[in-house]
């Protein structure tokens, strides 16, 4: 920056802007005391005539109370709503009628005054045209009366003239009897905000809950505040405000096109509102006036500012414009310039010291220029290339590069300033970055040298392998630097990986040979298998596309082409191992089970290249297996499910059932099969219970669980029954069934079955619930004569 531009600049900073700071600080300060001001006066307006309303409210609802105690008053609701037609209840209502006009008398503002029943009916009131009218209260108002609470309506229209009710319970032995009831002149309200004063533009308007317009002030505001004669949004920043949640607040609006400030507050257990506003306008314009002022005092300084550089830039500028040339030649490296100044001040003194300090500058630049050119010679002839790095808190800052270093890099000579200062880290390939920084750390640590291998990526996006050879020097000012030689050993490095993979796949071959063999090569989606794939299951495999081709043909079965799937997607998302069971075709009609492997093998940039697998014959120990399994999970005798397995199915069922789906539980007890042990023997109790497990098993064929939970019980669940019609045909069926099992004609003994049913979830939303509650309706059925069946609902 020259010193015109700085003096310019101090003049700036010491003249004009602490003006124009401490006015800002000035204008902001009382404009915010400004807005304090009227934010307090909008509020207390507001507030005041919120109080003056809330008392209004409160002293009529006093007033109501005590007219309703009066003895009368409470005697003629309870002839009204008994219709007892007492003899007096004329002379009552008389009374009553004259109370409430003495009180519309005294108070102005009460344009009708009544007391109704229970039933909203009219009994007694000021003008005896509404008498035996009725009067409608909302649900919520209604609510509040029968809870002892006042009422207070929102606005209505009587004959032109806009009307409220305030209305006060009657109770009478503790039951809700009536209301007495106020209907106010809203025009009370506006005599009250017309003589409200505040601010020169100030406006009170009063409203009820559903934005009628009580009493306003203004002539914009009169029928409701969404329907304004004039352009606004202050229904629209009404509606924004949760009056309930903030019953009193700031709200900022726009009327007729000018910008307003108000405060609104909310009457309690009303919805009645009391909105205060006045013109932002109103105290903007002193405001501008006083910043107008300011601007013309911050010009007038300028002014002066200009006259003074005019004097000093005359004075001083010609000495200080030669040498700032002569700076700005030997910057762009002509040193041969000179400041010249004759006369014997501080200017010459200047001259002097400068042009001494140029020719040694010159003098030290012509000595670095030839080592440059030594160490350029030498380092060009190196193998590979040399870079030198500051070493700054721990990070090693790219301070020079061969022209070998940038060849290796695919960079030319005149990109180095890209480099310049960087982090020599930040080259490294990004994978290797920070096993390369702890080695170099351990290594210096020990040998203040140090020797690692690194991939880094070049400016075309290839990856190569670079050898790098570093010490770590210190210089005669205590600045450490690291001098490295690097070579490219790329080609050293795709040999021994390309050795190591081999050495890997037969390794991994050999391992495996006792079963079918294979390699899939997973970037060309090809396989190679060993020749006892097509003995084991008389099937040759196409070479390419192998993914594509097993997943759409009938080689793996349908259901298992999933598990199968999720192996193959594991192994290319980066599995190193994984494992399935599958079923594979052996003919035309028939698969075999069988366990797939594959290990997966990655290059050095750490993505799959090869998977080596294994195809393992497991059908013999997969089909004991399964035979095991059903024989745990089946009742010997019957071949039904057995107590166990069959309320864990039921209990799966309740568990993945939606929230709408029904069941029934059939307990069934059989009937005398103790006396066909007892007395035939059991063989025959074998016999009977067989029938009855192919019985149960023809009646409920499908969406089902049949299970035998003892020696002569069984149970049967109903999965997504549609309706009872249903379960009762089925138990229809059930014991027709029974009755068609004979034993042995001769032998004088019948086989019959008493069951209970429970449905779900209505009988019991779990497996223990449900069971107790068909039990029951067994223990009911044999209650009742045997041979039958009861709901559990029907006991």
């Amino acid at each position: 920056m020259n010193i015109r531009k700085k003096f310019i600049t101090f003049s700036i900073l010491f003249g004009i802007l602490p003006v124009v700071i401490s006015t800002a600080i000035t204008v902001v300060y009382f404009r915010a005391k400004d807005i304090d001001i009227i934010k307090q006066n909008v509020t207390t307006v507001a507030n005041d005539q919120s109080i003056i309303l809330s008392t209004f409210f409160e002293q009529n609802s006093r007033d109501l109370n005590f007219v309703s105690n009066i003895q009368i008053t409470q005697e003629l609701l309870e002839d009204s709503n008994n219709n007892m037609g007492s003899i007096n209840i004329n002379e009552y209502t008389s009374i009553v009628s004259q109370i409430l006009c003495i009180r519309k008398k005294q108070q102005s503002y009460i344009y009708k005054a009544s007391l109704v029943n229970k039933r909203g009916e009219v009994i007694a009131a000021t003008d005896n045209n509404t008498i035996n009218s009725t009067v409608i209260f909302s649900k919520k108002d209604m609510d509040k009366l029968i809870n002892r609470q006042a009422v207070v309506t929102d606005i209505d229209i009587n004959n032109r003239v806009k009307t409220a009710i305030i209305a006060a319970p009657v109770f009478v032995k503790e039951q809700y009897q009536g209301a007495m009831l106020y209907i106010i002149d809203m025009s009370y309200f506006q005599n009250m905000v017309r003589n409200t004063h505040f601010f020169k533009t100030g406006k009170v308007a009063i409203f009820d809950g559903k934005g009628v317009i009580a009493a306003s002030s203004s002539k914009n505001i009169i029928s409701n505040i969404n329907s304004i004669n004039a352009p606004n949004n202050l229904y629209e920043q009404w509606r924004k405000i949760d009056s309930n949640k903030y019953p009193k607040g700031i709200i900022e609006y726009k009327l007729n096109g000018v910008d307003k400030i108000g405060y609104y507050s909310k009457i309690s257990d009303t919805g009645w509102v009391v909105l205060s506003g006045v013109e932002w306008n109103e105290f903007k314009m002193p405001l501008n006036k006083t910043i107008n002022t300011i601007i013309i005092i911050i010009l007038f300084i300028f002014l002066l500012i200009i006259i003074s550089y005019t004097f000093v830039v005359n004075y001083f500028s010609k000495p200080i414009y030669d040498l700032l040339e002569v700076i700005r030649k030997v910057r762009e490296g002509n040193y041969k310039g000179r400041f010249v100044y004759k006369e014997d001040n501080e200017f010459g003194e200047i001259s002097r010291a400068f042009n001494d300090l140029i020719e040694r500058i010159e003098k030290k630049r012509k000595q670095i220029e030839d080592k440059n050119r030594d160490l350029e010679s030498l380092t060009s002839n190196i193998p590979g290339g040399v870079h030198r790095n500051r070493i700054e808190n721990g990070e090693y800052l790219i301070d020079y590069l061969s022209y070998g270093c940038l060849n290796i890099l695919g960079y030319k000579p005149e990109e180095f300033h890209q480099f310049y200062g960087k982090s020599i880290f930040d080259l490294v390939y990004e994978k290797d970055r920070q096993r390369v920084q702890q080695e170099i750390i351990d290594q210096i640590r020990m040998f203040d040298k140090y020797t690692v291998e690194f991939r880094i990526k070049r400016k075309d996006g290839s990856i190569i392998w670079l050898i790098d050879n570093g010490r770590i020097v210190k210089d005669r000012d205590g600045k450490m630097y690291s001098y490295s030689v690097v070579l490219n050993i790329t080609d050293a490095k795709i040999a021994e990986e390309k050795l190591r993979v081999s050495e890997e796949r037969y390794r991994i071959i050999m391992s495996q040979t006792e079963d079918i063999i294979f390699e899939w090569d997973v970037k060309r989606d090809s396989i190679q298998y060993s020749k006892n794939l097509k003995d084991r299951f008389n099937v040759e495999l196409n070479i390419t596309e192998i993914s594509k081709k097993l997943v759409n043909n009938d080689f793996i079965y349908k259901d298992d082409i999933r598990k199968f799937s999720n192996l193959i997607n594991n192994i290319v998302c980066g599995e190193r191992y994984g494992e399935t069971e599958v079923r594979i075709k052996k003919d035309s009609d028939s698969y075999t089970w069988c366990k797939m492997r594959i290990t997966s093998i990655f290059d050095e940039n750490g993505d799959i290249v090869r998977a080596i697998g294994a195809i393992i014959d497991i059908d013999k120990q997969k089909k004991e297996t399964e035979n095991l399994l059903f024989m745990a999970e089946r009742d010997s005798a019957t071949g039904l499910y057995n107590k166990g397995t069959s309320q864990r199915l039921v209990e799966k069922y309740m568990r993945n059932a939606e929230q709408s789906s029904k069941g029934a539980l059939f307990v069934i007890d059989v009937d005398n099969f103790k006396l066909v042990n007892d007395t035939l023997g059991h063989l025959a109790g074998d016999y009977v219970l067989n029938r009855i497990s192919a019985m149960l098993s023809q009646t409920f064929k499908e969406n089902s669980i049949i299970g035998r939970i003892g020696g002569d019980e069984f149970i049967v669940f109903l999965k997504d029954v549609s309706s009872k019609e249903f379960i009762q045909n089925k138990a229809d069926e059930l014991v027709e069934g029974f009755r068609k099992i004979n034993i042995e004609e001769g032998w004088g003994i019948k086989v019959s079955g008493s069951i209970g049913i429970a449905f779900y979830p209505l009988h019991g939303n779990s497996y223990e619930k449900l069971f107790i509650s068909a039990d029951k309706a067994v223990y009911y059925s044999k209650k009742n004569g045997k041979d039958g069946y009861c709901i559990f609902e029907d006991i």
